[in-house]
């Protein structure tokens, strides 16, 4: 008499999803602080309409008032031209359009900060100067991944409303 064994069921492969298109998981881990945002720094926060960005402040060479801009045929819609400065040549943006939000209105209380980007100096005009703030990297959060401009480094909670830290020399390019 033979002894009976079990017989192992049948094996039945289950297809996942990854394996009906042919697509591989993919870990997505939250991006991580630039190097530019890893110590502590001082920032220049201005407004654009009612929203809070910040320069860091080793980059603003200066902050000044209106003054008259030649247009530049042909430019793009976010340049507003070029101004003199102290013999210097300087382009002028408006930042609103440039980061696709609302043109800057120049009133009292709007500014042209000039800041240095790649040995060169451009201005951008804002809404307002705010304050300068002092932020470490424990104050400041990655940008959102989804984020295309790689001009935005982080963003920090200075006050009840976040503030976009924008980096000068990914500004405009």
């Amino acid at each position: 008499v033979e002894a009976l064994s079990p017989r192992p069921a049948p094996s039945r492969s289950v297809e996942t999803p990854a394996q009906r298109t042919g697509l591989r998981p993919v870990e997505v881990t939250p991006p991580a602080l630039r190097p530019s945002v890893t110590t502590t720094h001082r920032w220049l926060r201005v407004a654009v309409g009612e929203d809070s960005y910040a320069v860091e402040l080793l980059r603003v060479q200066e902050v000044g008032r209106t003054v008259p801009i030649v247009a530049m045929r042909g430019a793009a819609p976010s340049v507003l031209g070029a101004m003199n400065l102290r013999g210097r040549i300087v382009p002028v943006f408006d930042l609103g359009l440039w980061l696709g939000t609302e043109r800057v209105t120049p009133d009292e209380r709007a500014r042209i900060v000039v800041v240095e980007r790649d040995n060169e100096l451009i201005g951008a005009l804002v809404s307002a100067v705010d304050d300068v703030v002092t932020l470490g990297p424990d104050r400041i959060e990655p940008p959102l991944m989804a984020s295309p401009s790689r001009a935005i480094v982080g963003v920090a909670r200075v006050v009840a409303k976040p503030t976009v830290l924008l980096d000068a020399n990914a500004l405009f390019g």
